[in-house]
């Protein structure tokens, strides 16, 4: 797993959704409000790579660097920024073995 976690061999397909919230944003239930990933990982935005739909963010964290591609329009909404602390959502719902 410290491989995947890493942007190892098969990173791609073991990470199917990642998804960004800054610490001080809430859902649309109010604030408080849990939510169901568990996988949780809390890093420093490190690069943000945009274009008009898209946005490549790159976070420093604990178990190396993680990428998330989420829209534009998230980036600006949630005013996401280099340096700012964030966590990473990550919903691995297909994780594959291959042997080496």
């Amino acid at each position: 797993m410290a491989d995947v976690a890493k942007g190892g061999d098969g990173a791609e397909s073991a990470l199917r959704e990642i998804f960004l919230i800054a610490p001080h944003a809430h859902n649309r239930q109010g604030p408080g409000m849990s939510q169901s990933i568990r996988n949780r990982i809390q890093g420093t935005i490190k690069e943000i790579t945009s274009d008009k739909v898209l946005t490549e963010v790159v976070l420093d964290t604990a178990i190396g660097p993680i990428a998330a591609v989420i829209t534009t329009r998230s980036v600006n909404e949630l005013g996401l920024k280099v340096g700012d602390t964030v966590y990473a959502l990550v919903k691995a719902t297909n994780v594959s073995v291959e042997k080496a």
